[in-house]
């Protein structure tokens, strides 16, 4: 059984916390308000954080399947509630038990080529937003990237010391996500598994259809690891092989295209992992591209594949948008085709700095070619490329 926290064993906090419990319950009563009685819960919390760093990084796991985006048009700023201010947090602390350890790390790490290149890709971030066409968007999006790093990066690595610490983490996370999942797939049979609802179905903890399936997605290999792991043990395996079940139903009823396709790729990523072919595969995938890439840009060719503005519409059966994707009549595939196209564009114009982070939505128009242009090009919700890797080329140089 554990002890009692050591801040809680102290006579004069002890009574402190008595006296916070009795006036928060006076409070409640006078003012006829039950919000004073999260006083001493949230003290109680803030202590069992205070006695342990990590329980505010599991704390962030559990948070993030139930968390809630949250957008204020006076402030002009949006956030998840509640991981996102835990993030922030954490960030805080990292810093400080970081600086009490005077910024230093195990020489191993900091001769880690992902360290090196994590930290010079902040560093040009940090460059890039100096020279943003909207600087202050672009501080915004650095800042935020220094309460990712900081706390998911760094404050593993000065204050977890056992593998069991990492489990713990995506223990968490899979057990909650399994609930968040649950809770889904009830809400979506109640509506007949229906396509047209799958965006309803996941809020309000889920922006869309696929934010949802891309954590399932992501979250599924961990599943199947501890599966395996159990196995290699001798123990029993019944639960989590209803947990991977659930994800794998609840991913499929996402109907979310590029997550069902990753369930099928992750099995040959594991074959290409396991028989040691990872440069290969890298090598022989960046062959394919540059060949694609030479191959669209050749006489122009790729205005070859510009849509049919009448017949490329929204489809509210999945099997209708599996038949449209191939044909090119899918309008959020040729969406994405569109923002690709003004990208390569806005490429051409900034090559080597960049429009600044976060700066494409503001941007991108401008570059846009009208022929690839759909129903829903006025993008009124503000969403990127749709493509990681040409948004940071065309933020980032």
């Amino acid at each position: 059984m554990k002890s009692t926290p050591v801040w809680l064993q102290d006579k004069r906090i002890f009574r402190s916390f008595i006296g916070l419990i009795l006036t928060s319950i006076f409070a409640a009563i006078i003012l006829e308000s039950p919000l004073f009685l999260l006083a001493p819960v949230g003290a109680l919390g803030l202590g069992f954080i205070l006695d342990d760093y990590r329980r505010l990084f599991y704390l962030i796991f559990l948070s993030i399947p139930f968390s809630i985006e949250y957008y204020s048009d006076t402030l002009g700023i949006g956030t998840d509630l509640p991981s996102e201010p835990l993030m922030i947090i954490t960030t805080g602390i990292t810093l400080m038990v970081w600086m009490k350890k005077h910024l230093s790390l195990k020489v191993d790490y900091w001769k880690n080529p992902i360290v090196l290149l994590l930290f010079l890709h902040l560093f040009w971030i940090l460059i890039t937003a100096i020279q943003s066409q909207n600087p202050i968007i672009s501080f915004k999006v650095f800042t935020a990237k220094i309460w990712y790093v900081l706390p998911f990066f760094i404050f593993p690595l000065i204050t977890f010391k056992e593998r069991v610490d990492f489990e713990k983490t995506y223990d968490i996370l899979y057990r909650f996500l399994f609930l968040a999942i649950l809770i889904v797939l009830v809400r979506h049979a109640m509506e007949g598994f229906s396509f047209a609802t799958t965006n309803k179905v996941v809020t309000p903890f889920f922006r869309n259809h696929v934010n949802y399936a891309a954590i399932s997605v992501v979250t599924l290999p961990f599943v199947w690891a501890f599966m395996r792991i159990r196995m290699l043990n001798h123990r029993p395996v019944g639960w989590l092989i209803v947990v991977f079940i659930l994800f794998i139903i609840g991913i499929y009823f996402s109907f979310t295209r590029a997550a069902i396709l990753s369930m099928f790729i992750a099995l040959g990523a594991w074959y290409i992992i396991k028989r040691r072919w990872v440069k290969q595969a890298l090598t022989l995938s960046s062959m394919v591209a540059i060949a694609g890439v030479i191959f669209l840009s050749w006489n122009n060719k790729y205005m070859e594949f510009t849509p049919n503005f009448e017949r490329t519409v929204t489809h509210y059966k999945f099997d209708n948008l599996i038949e449209a994707t191939y044909k090119l009549e899918d309008i959020s595939s040729m969406e994405r085709v569109y923002r690709w196209m003004a990208g390569v564009e806005m490429i051409k114009d900034r090559f080597w700095m960049g429009f600044g982070p976060g700066t494409f939505y503001s941007n991108y128009k401008a570059y846009s070619i009208s022929r690839f242009q759909t129903y829903v090009s006025d993008n009124p919700e503000h969403s990127g490329i749709h493509n990681y890797y040409l948004m940071t080329w065309v933020e980032q140089g």
